[in-house]
């Protein structure tokens, strides 16, 4: 307590005046909840919230979702945007790598007809904070799909003895339009062979997978050496469906070889990826949100942001759980790393809340001194009062 002057010893009435009084910054207990979008610092930092042009700054991450449609209208469209109970909006960076797509098929469309969703455009496992002046409101779509990724090549691995038999090897491979199609190569030896090694006749054929529709059929040879090695083939790539696939047999003994006296064998291992719908949203402990998919696919869309100030105790009050910045608390800023990357400060516990940082124990055990020291300060002003008493009566 401080008086408005530096006392002196013959100052009356100045009095005391309360000049602040401190936060208790310590870190309560995590208590695990339920749903992800529950969370919890473990350690230091803030999470910014924003109700219209205020921002103001919590601890408490009980948020919750609304929901919003991006086009007016178009239900495909929404979006559930994170926020306190009370309405404000939970802020952090937000990735431009899906957008809308209203003809995406998201797996309705033969049911009623709907179409439209928001479509990944550039998978990724980081994002990167921009500074904090451009923070935004975090916007989970509803409707988030991986995109296809057609298949590209398919390698084939095995071995054709030469015993002038049928042989087949297969590989699943991906369309443009999200359809699995067979490929298939049928190996019969050549009537005309080398002098030295063995010739296989190759048909490649691409089918759906029921195999109801044919795609395209591809004929070629492929030539053994005298030791089993693939030495050529003819055959380099067929159409899936609008899409070329590249057909590799390998090359020598890596791939598919013609050795007699082993097992036929035959394997296979192509590229792509069907388009997947999402399933779940997670948040990791660096605060980035990320899209599991159907197709087993992840992708990050954005990351909450954890603002630090050099002053906590600064901060001002504004009631409940929040706090706005002031002169002493100086600007938010986000901590950085060595080579100056924006960094969170603290692990964001997703599934977790925190709990009071109030010690109930310490707080009884508190009260009780308090109160013991009070009784005894009462105790020396009655003493003190009988003895003035006592010896008023003994001076008259």
């Amino acid at each position: 307590m401080i008086g408005n002057n530096t006392p002196t010893y013959n100052d009356v009435g100045h009095g005391v005046k309360l000049q602040a009084t401190s936060f208790q910054m310590q870190q309560g207990a995590l208590m695990p909840s339920e749903r992800f979008n529950d969370l919890a610092l473990e350690g230091n930092g803030w999470f910014g919230v924003v109700s219209e042009k205020e921002t103001s700054y919590t601890r408490a991450g009980n948020f919750v979702f609304d929901e919003y449609q991006k086009t007016p209208g178009d239900v495909n469209s929404s979006v559930a945007r994170l926020t306190t109970t009370d309405g404000k909006y939970v802020t952090g960076t937000m990735l431009t790598n899906h957008s809308y797509d209203e003809k995406f098929d998201y797996g309705d469309k033969t049911v009623n007809g709907v179409t439209g969703a928001y479509v990944v455009t550039n998978a990724t496992n980081e994002v990167e904070l921009k500074e904090v002046d451009s923070q935004g409101i975090l916007e989970f779509p509803t409707r988030l799909a991986y995109p296809v990724e057609p298949t590209t090549k398919a390698q084939f691995f095995g071995n054709l003895p030469p015993d002038n038999q049928l042989h087949t090897i297969s590989a699943n491979v991906i369309s443009g339009n999200n359809e699995q199609n067979h490929l298939k190569l049928t190996f019969t030896q050549s009537a005309t062979q080398p002098t030295t090694g063995v010739a296989w006749d190759i048909v490649a054929t691409v089918t759906s997978n029921d195999g109801s529709k044919v795609y395209d059929t591809q004929t070629g040879q492929a030539i053994f050496d005298g030791r089993g090695g693939l030495s050529s083939c003819s055959i380099t790539s067929v159409d899936n469906d609008g899409m070329p696939v590249a057909v590799d047999l390998g090359s020598s003994f890596k791939g598919v070889i013609s050795i007699d006296g082993l097992a036929a064998s035959g394997s296979s291992r192509s590229d792509g990826v069907s388009g997947g719908v999402l399933t779940q949203y997670g948040i990791n402990q660096n605060g980035v949100i990320v899209a599991d998919f159907s197709n087993g696919r992840q992708s990050a869309i954005g990351r909450i942001a954890v603002y630090h100030f050099q002053n906590d105790q600064g901060l001002n009050r504004e009631g409940g759980t929040y706090y706005q910045e002031s002169a002493d608390s100086g600007k938010p800023m986000f901590w950085r790393d060595a080579d100056g990357n924006a960094i969170t400060g603290a692990i964001v516990r997703s599934g977790n809340l925190e709990t009071s940082n109030v010690r109930v124990d310490v707080g009884l055990t508190d009260m009780i001194i308090m109160q013991r020291a009070y009784q005894a300060n009462s105790k020396i002003i009655t003493t003190v009062d009988e003895m003035i008493q006592k010896a008023i009566s003994m001076h008259r």
